[in-house]
């Protein structure tokens, strides 16, 4: 108990950046910086950028329907995690290249967790703002949902990918 109070100690109370940093180095790891950038900044700063040119903002019912959605994503990444956990945790993974896969997987499974949660909190934001008719936030925080909402999608098919690595192969 001693070791664990000393590691818990060291880790400040609110810091998400090691979750980032560890998403990014693998993404990093497994493919060149060229497709990093495409798959996961350009595509969706493109898509963000195309629905707002089409003046698609954000509307209320479509961000509760969204809150809903990722509320969902949210409990079932949490699960994810503790199976990956858990399948970890019950046997010692001996293939480097497998236990590679599974710090992976865990690492990206708990980002999308973290980016889960901060677009649940940019939606319900937006939901909140949207009752001021200002324009200028409602076409912010819909650029920034739809970036989010396109790099969460993508986020998740690279977990999908790693998910069906593990089981079949």
């Amino acid at each position: 108990m001693v070791t664990e109070q000393k590691y818990i100690s060291k880790i400040p109370l609110i810091n998400v950046d090691i979750i980032i940093v560890k998403h990014f180095e693998t993404l990093l790891e497994d493919s060149s910086k060229f497709c990093f950038y495409l798959y996961f900044v350009i595509i969706p700063l493109a898509s963000a950028i195309f629905l707002l040119l089409l003046q698609k903002t954000l509307a209320a019912d479509s961000a509760n329907t969204l809150i809903t959605a990722f509320s969902i994503f949210t409990g079932l990444l949490l699960n994810v995690i503790l199976i990956i956990f858990a399948i970890v945790d019950r046997r010692e993974v001996k293939d480097a290249d497998r236990k590679t896969l599974f710090e992976h997987l865990y690492a990206n499974s708990i980002y999308a967790l973290l980016f889960s949660t901060l677009l649940l909190l940019f939606l319900i934001l937006l939901v909140v703002l949207n009752d001021w008719k200002n324009l200028t936030v409602v076409v912010f925080f819909s650029f920034i949902i739809y970036f989010g909402v396109v790099h969460f999608i993508m986020t998740l098919l690279m977990i999908f990918k790693r998910l069906f690595v593990l089981v079949f192969e």
